[in-house]
């Protein structure tokens, strides 16, 4: 009897790590969108929208807990919604643009990404986020608040933040 519960638990324990895998790897929903000279908008279940501007490739992965876009190129503008610790993430190579997931509800977030081959700038409106990029340094990650924009080079490996209406800083 002891042997058979003991059985029943493992699996149970195993069936429940194998679900939460799975759940973390596989996409709720995914959309491929690459537009050809026509900018296209995308609505994701939550709300957020993301406005893909001509000659766009991108791709959209929404899982439990991440919200996750990879711009290959092009540009797109976001409005981010507010979900229960559930990130959002834009990826252009090793840059990462990062929304954390919170318990507490924030206002939405609006900004936009522009990816060139050597060159990303973000753009942001309304709200806060951080983009990782290995131009930080030992921070590794560059904080944005409204009206702030980023310009990550790559050639150089080199960043410049400015606020509208000041000269850039590092």
């Amino acid at each position: 009897m002891g042997w058979a519960c003991l059985l029943l638990a493992l699996g149970l324990v195993g069936a429940l790590t194998v679900s939460w895998v799975m759940r973390e790897s596989s996409p709720q929903f995914g959309e491929q969108l690459r537009t050809q000279g026509e900018a296209r908008e995308l609505v994701l279940p939550d709300g957020s929208r993301i406005h893909a501007g001509p000659d766009t490739s991108l791709s959209v992965g929404y899982y439990a807990r991440r919200r996750q876009v990879i711009l290959a190129r092009g540009e797109a503008s976001f409005h981010v919604r507010w979900q229960y610790r559930a990130a959002f993430l834009v990826q252009w190579g090793v840059n990462e643009v990062v929304i954390d997931g919170s318990r507490v509800e924030t206002p939405d977030i609006l900004f936009r990404v522009v990816a060139e081959p050597e060159r990303l700038r973000v753009e942001l409106a309304e709200g806060q986020l951080k983009v990782r990029t290995v131009t930080a340094g030992p921070r590794e990650f560059v904080e944005l608040r409204p009206g702030d924009v980023l310009i990550v080079d790559m050639g150089t490996r080199t960043h410049q933040l400015t606020h509208a209406g000041q000269a850039p800083a590092r």
